[in-house]
């Protein structure tokens, strides 16, 4: 699509917000700037864009195209008129994907991040490739300063909303757990959203499939398969993992641990079969990959308690895979802000060596309520409070674990800010034991 003296609104003053309009600049489109929080375009200082201070239908009119951040909901007033007006919305990846020739994607409720950062990892080792998306560096990012490399996509529900073209040429959906539903609504759509991502895949693309869960796409495509129980492209067999006949790496060799992580690793080589990477190379990038930050990851251990911070677990399902990863007694710090979920499911999948719970946040109460298995359960203001009460609580060889099983919006910006105040109260504690 041509773009040049393209009236184009960016609404919402995000990370990707900030990169697609450098991008439509390049494109030589005339760029109009609007964020519900004005005090967000204040501080944008982008050269040649202009700033809108009010939006109304007359104005929206005026516009060609509209890029929507993922924040801004399909149901916002300003988005209902645009579409009564034919006016085209598009989602920042479905933008940007236009200008991407190598491009591959990632969706599902939990392990997006590390299973993009396996993908561009292992093809690395052959070409160059970048993990970008859902991960704070956009994909209008990308196309920007990785004009050659192979765009590893992380894909949100919330970015597939306008999303009616994006391409990828390999997709999957991981998993579908119940997440987002004060947006989504229900689960039908929520899933609906998840499945969008193949809409778009043509019979020389590829599709990535676990063949022990949920996700069954019907698609004209070439098909990879992975598997714990199965015999499938990608499986596990005497510890090892296997790309068909071709042993990969001993599971006990790799530094990210769990379950789910294993799934996380097996797609991962599905991805890198695509783009023949040979299994040595596919080796090689596994042998020392570590997990990213905030995600069951250890931060110390003083006086024998062990602390994990697994700040990016915000849903229930992540959470259990979690403590599923986790062995020894475990203090589990719960809480945030409310996404609409139902934590019985999580009460009643926790296994027992969970010792005591803290709850903290805007959920506390709901936590509290939900509490139908017995377990010691205590509510605390806010993390801080959480992890004081947890400290005077544990013993040797217990876990103190952070794993919120929700959103951080109502104390923090994000799971990012969560995990740094966590890692600082670990460091803040440790100083002090070594006083006494």
């Amino acid at each position: 699509m041509n773009f040049k003296q393209k009236n184009v609104l960016v609404y919402g003053m995000s990370v990707s917000g900030e990169w697609v309009s450098k991008l439509l600049l390049k494109l030589k489109a005339n760029v109009f700037l609007y964020d519900d929080n004005r005090q967000k375009l204040k501080c944008k200082n982008i050269e040649n864009c202009y700033l809108v201070q009010e939006l109304n239908d007359n104005l929206i009119s005026q516009f060609d195209f509209i890029i929507v951040s993922p924040s801004i909901e399909k149901d916002n007033k300003f988005l209902l008129s645009a579409k009564r007006q034919n006016i085209k919305i598009f989602s920042e990846i479905e933008f940007a994907g236009q200008f991407c020739n190598k491009m591959v994607a990632v969706t599902g409720t939990n392990g997006k991040t590390t299973t993009v950062e396996l993908i561009s990892t292992i093809l690395n080792k052959k070409y160059k490739a970048i993990a970008c998306g859902n991960i704070g560096y956009p994909l209008s990012r990308a196309v920007l300063e990785k004009k050659h490399y192979i765009k590893v996509v992380e894909v949100s529900s919330f970015m597939l909303e306008n999303a009616d073209t994006f391409s990828p040429h390999v997709a999957t959906v991981l998993n579908i757990e119940p997440d987002h539903l004060i947006r989504h609504k229900t689960m039908e759509e929520y899933t609906k959203l998840k499945y969008s991502i193949f809409k778009n895949i043509k019979p020389n693309d590829y599709i990535v499939i676990n063949l022990d869960g949920n996700i069954h796409p019907t698609l004209n495509s070439f098909t990879i398969t992975y598997s714990l129980k199965y015999l499938a492209d990608v499986y596990v067999r005497n510890g090892y993992i296997y790309l068909h006949q071709n042993k990969i790496i001993a599971i006990n060799e790799l530094k990210i641990k769990g379950k789910h992580n294993l799934y996380n690793v097996m797609c991962a080589i599905g991805y890198a079969y695509v783009y023949k990477v040979s299994p040595k190379l596919i080796r090689e990038a596994l042998l020392n990959f570590r997990t990213e930050p905030f995600r069951i990851e250890e931060i110390g251990v003083v006086n024998g308690v062990h602390f994990i911070n697994d700040s990016k677990s915000t849903n229930i399902s992540s959470t259990l895979a979690c403590v599923e990863a986790i062995k020894g007694p475990i203090i589990l710090l719960l809480g945030g802000s409310n996404k609409g979920l139902d934590y019985k499911k999580l009460f009643t999948r926790l296994p027992k060596r969970v010792k005591y719970i803290i709850v903290y946040g805007e959920i506390a109460n709901v936590l509290m309520s939900t509490n139908e298995s017995s377990f010691e359960i205590q509510k605390a203001q806010d993390l801080q409070e959480s992890f004081n009460i947890a400290t005077k609580i544990a013993r040797k060889n217990d876990s103190i674990v952070l794993s919120p099983a929700t959103a951080s919006y109502d104390q923090f910006s994000s799971f990012i800010e969560r995990g740094k105040l966590f890692n600082k109260l670990v460091s803040e504690y440790e100083i002090d034991t070594k006083k006494e």
